[in-house]
């Protein structure tokens, strides 16, 4: 594809890199402030969707309304209408949308639809740092953006519904083996097989409501949750403290570089991973029982499906206690392909952004976004690769509600607005992803050099 030969030419020149100890006499990382306020909830032992969203209410301070720029809007009436669901508009009220409502809204209708909802100014700056200016690098693409999805659309094509629905069926036809068989194999089978639809269907929970969707809550994590924790915590705050998928790693994966991380938790992931990440869909599904239990959350249809599945089995298997050993397997097998593939495929290696570093003076969010993202050269032109492992991940970080299988056709548009604003983009490969995961864990030292800063002699 003549896109992905454009890339080589935009990888950064050794003229361009500024050395560490230069940037480290140059420039002040504390010069420029990032959030005006620490999470709250971010350090409370029981991580969850809920006290999420919660802790955003209290930081972002504007009542029972929506704050999008520095206007306040009562979208209560819109919510039904929404035609992405009322969903994102419930779990948002009374916080700060700006960075949702900028990367979910691609035209200029939804823009023209909210002086309707208007109920003032707000009071005082908002607590995200980054900027959507007209003449900035992602309202930019945004506008080159257009005419490429007014053409070819958003929705997935068939290959994506065709991959989706096809490993829905293979993981269906594996469990229903392993029962029948009795085997272990053909779970460990089906829990791969699993992981990777329910890859796939997170591209379907990011757009408007729909039944893929809910095969994601196939596995021992909530479709709904997701929407909250990835879609709204980490798509828009990527790799900051806001960002729940670093936090929620924490303290055993402490990916941001502070300095007082201690042996353990910069070099124990070596041995404890291999405990944790078959583990952590189950410890998922218990907190959330535990928050269904409490009250703090409801018990939600979808929720279920797991129930559904060891039923099922139990109808095939030998008998209830093969059953209920095939159900397991198959949730470890789930848990370790999903959580393993999850944590190195694009966002931790030490030239990734992390909280901590220093951030780039112009804080246009798009340039924020590539800054925390790398994509994989391998996976890259591969569809199916890109829906079962979190593939085009710069451009689905910029483009959330866009199908994956409509990307391939915005990126010329996107390398001609980097080239436009001088923005390098190349690829790593999944080696150095892997490597750079561990790498990243061990960092204390936080890079003082902002992305995108050449010293003034450079």
């Amino acid at each position: 594809m003549a896109w992905r030969a454009e890339v080589g030419k935009m990888a950064p020149r050794r003229e361009d890199v500024v050395p560490a100890d230069e940037a480290r006499k140059d420039v002040n990382s504390n010069s420029l402030p990032g959030f005006k306020r620490y999470p709250t909830n971010r350090d409370h032992p029981l991580k969850s969707a809920p006290k999420w969203i919660k802790g955003k209410r209290e930081d972002d301070a504007v009542g029972p309304y929506w704050r999008i720029h520095d206007g306040l809007y009562d979208l209560t009436e819109f919510a039904e209408s929404h035609p992405g669901g009322k969903v994102w508009i419930e779990s948002t009220q009374g916080t700060d949308i700006t960075e949702a409502f900028e990367s979910a809204h691609l035209g200029t209708r939804s823009q023209a639809v909210l002086p309707k909802y208007f109920v003032g100014h707000a009071e005082g700056p908002r607590n995200s740092p980054y900027t959507f200016h007209e003449d900035g690098f992602y309202k930019t693409f945004k506008r080159k953006v257009r005419p490429v999805l007014r053409e070819v659309g958003t929705g997935p094509d068939w290959p994506m519904t065709l991959i989706q629905d096809g490993l829905a069926s293979a993981t269906a036809v594996s469990v229903l083996a392993a029962c029948l068989l009795d085997s272990s194999a053909f779970a460990v089978l089906g829990g791969v097989l699993l992981a990777m639809t329910s890859m796939c269907a997170h591209n379907f929970f990011h757009q408007r409501d729909n039944w893929r969707m809910f095969l994601f809550d196939l596995t021992l994590l909530s479709s709904y949750d997701w929407r909250i924790t990835h879609g709204l915590s980490h798509h828009l705050f990527t790799n900051t403290i806001y960002d729940f998928e670093v936090s929620i790693l924490e303290p055993f994966w402490e990916f941001l570089p502070k300095p007082e991380k201690n042996f353990l938790q910069r070099y124990g992931s070596y041995v404890y991973e291999y405990l944790l990440i078959p583990s952590a869909m189950y410890l998922e599904a218990l907190k959330r029982i535990c928050l269904v239990l409490s009250g703090e959350a409801p018990l939600r249809p979808e929720n279920l499906l797991p129930l559904l599945e060891l039923v099922a089995m139990a109808l095939a298997a030998p008998s209830l206690g093969a059953a209920l050993r095939l159900w397991l397997v198959l949730h470890v097998a789930c848990s370790s392909w999903f959580t393993g593939v999850g944590l190195v495929v694009a966002h931790h290696h030490p030239e990734i952004y992390h909280e901590g570093d220093a951030m780039r003076e112009d804080r246009d969010w798009g340039l924020c976004q590539l800054d925390a993202v790398r994509d994989r050269v391998e996976v890259t032109g591969n569809l199916f690769l890109i829906a079962t492992s979190f593939g085009d991940h710069s451009l689905h970080h910029l483009l959330p509600t866009v199908d994956h299988s409509k990307l391939k056709y915005v990126y010329p548009v996107f390398l001609e607005t980097c080239k436009e604003f001088n923005i390098p983009f190349s690829f790593k490969n999944q080696w150095e992803m892997v490597r750079g995961k561990y790498l990243q864990l061990a960092n204390n030292k936080p890079n003082q050099c902002p992305p995108g800063y050449k010293s003034k002699t450079g």
